[in-house]
C-alpha cells in the first residue's frame, strides 16, 4: 500500500497528494489476480478520480513498489503498464540473498511476465519508479509493441515519457538477427512444437496417480510451446509444486542481447508472486521441460537457485525432443 495513503476501504481507491491505492487483494473485487487491475475497475477508477491515464500510472507506482522483494538492496522498484485490452499490470523487482545479482528480476522484466499470464498482447503505456536501466531497455526491445510503448519515469509527480527509441537508440535488436516479418515476436503466441523423449515419458508414466505432478507437468509443457527463444531454439517451461499443492508455471524468455534472457525458473517464481506465493520455500517440487541436448539447458542453473531459495526442493527434467529431431518420443499435452 502506498505510504502516502491512510487507508483503504474495501474495494476501491484513495487519492491522497496524487497517489493512487487500489486494493489489489486477492479476495477484492477488483481482480482475482493481484498485480493486475481489470479493464471495467481500470475506467472506473479513470472516471471517478477525473485523472488521465498517465496520471493513473503515476498514481500506482509507489503502490507497485512497496510489493517488491528485495532482500539485498532494499531498493524498491515499481512498474505499471497500460495493455491494449484496457487492463493495467503491475511489476516489481525480485531479488535473491546469497544468490549473484544476476539472478535478480527487474521490475519491467517482471511486468512482462505479469502480462504474459494475463494472456496480454499488447502494452501501451509504462511508468517506472526510477529511469529503466539499460538492461530492461534491450529486454523491451524484444517485445512485438516496442515501436510504439510508451515509457515514463522522472522525480515526483512529474513523469517525462519517451519511445523505446529515445531511451535506446540504434538499438541492436530482434532485427539484427531474426527474419522478423517471418517470426512472432515477445507477447505475441508462440508456437514451439515438442514432444518428450521415452525417458521423458516414463517419468511422467511412473506418477499418474500424482494429480498434482501431472498437473505440473501438462503446465510446464504449455510453457515450453509458449517460451519465447527464437535465438537458441531451445524453448523450455518449468513448474513449481508448493507445500500446498498450488502449481506456479512459467515460460524460458530470451533476448537478442543474451544476458537481458529470462529463465523458467525466474518466470515461474514471478507467477507466484503475482498469484500469493508467500515464501519461495514453499516450493517443495520443480517439474522443467526443456530440449534434450540443447545448446541452452536450465537444470543446473535451476538446481543452484533452488538451493538457496527452496533447498528442500525436489527437481524433475523432462527431456523433450523438437519434431525435426528423430523419434523414440510421445506427443506432450
Amino acid at each position: 500500500m502506498s505510504a502516502e495513503a491512510d487507508q483503504t476501504s474495501s474495494v476501491g481507491e484513495i487519492v491522497t497528494r496524487g497517489s493512487l491505492t487500489v486494493d489489489l487483494s486477492r479476495d477484492s473485487g477488483s481482480d482475482k489476480h493481484t498485480f493486475c487491475i481489470e479493464a471495467d475497475e481500470v475506467q472506473r477508477l479513470l472516471s471517478s478520480s477525473g485523472q488521465s491515464e498517465d496520471e493513473l500510472l503515476c498514481g500506482l507506482i509507489q503502490q507497485a513498489s512497496s510489493l517488491a522483494r528485495p532482500p539485498i538492496s532494499s531498493f524498491l522498484v515499481g512498474a505499471v503498464a497500460l495493455g491494449v485490452s484496457g487492463r493495467i499490470f503491475f511489476g516489481v523487482n525480485l531479488e535473491f540473498a546469497r544468490l549473484p545479482l544476476y539472478n535478480s528480476v527487474h521490475a519491467e522484466q517482471f511486468l512482462v511476465v505479469n502480462a504474459l499470464h494475463h494472456g496480454e498482447r499488447e502494452l501501451r503505456k509504462l511508468a517506472v519508479s526510477e529511469a529503466p536501466c539499460g538492461h530492461c531497455r534491450q529486454f523491451y526491445s524484444e517485445l512485438s509493441c516496442a515501436d510504439s510503448i510508451r515509457i515514463s519515469f522522472g522525480k515526483g509527480q512529474k513523469l517525462s515519457s519517451y519511445t523505446l527509441a529515445e531511451l535506446l537508440p540504434q538499438r541492436f535488436g530482434p532485427g539484427d538477427l531474426l527474419d522478423i516479418s517471418n517470426t512472432p515476436l515477445l507477447l505475441q503466441p508462440q508456437q514451439n512444437s515438442l514432444q518428450l523423449t521415452e525417458e521423458a515419458h516414463d517419468r511422467v508414466e511412473a506418477r499418474a496417480g500424482d494429480a498434482t505432478f501431472q498437473e505440473a507437468f501438462r503446465q510446464a509443457a504449455a510453457q515450453a510451446r509458449a517460451s519465447y527463444a527464437p535465438y537458441s531454439q531451445c524453448p523450455a517451461g518449468l513448474a513449481v509444486i508448493t507445500a500446498k499443492q498450488d502449481v506456479y508455471a512459467g515460460p524460458y524468455i530470451e533476448s537478442a542481447a543474451f544476458n537481458p534472457s529470462l529463465s523458467p525458473l525466474q518466470a515461474a517464481i514471478i507467477v507466484g508472486v503475482i498469484d500469493s506465493m508467500p515464501c519461495y520455500t514453499h516450493v517443495n517440487e520443480v517439474v522443467l521441460v526443456e530440449l534434450e541436448g540443447g545448446a541452452v539447458q536450465h537444470e543446473l542453473t535451476a538446481r543452484v537457485v533452488l538451493a538457496q531459495i527452496a533447498p528442500e526442493a525436489t527437481l524433475t527434467v523432462l527431456p523433450a525432443l523438437s519434431p525435426k529431431k528423430k523419434p523414440p518420443h510421445h506427443e506432450m499435452p
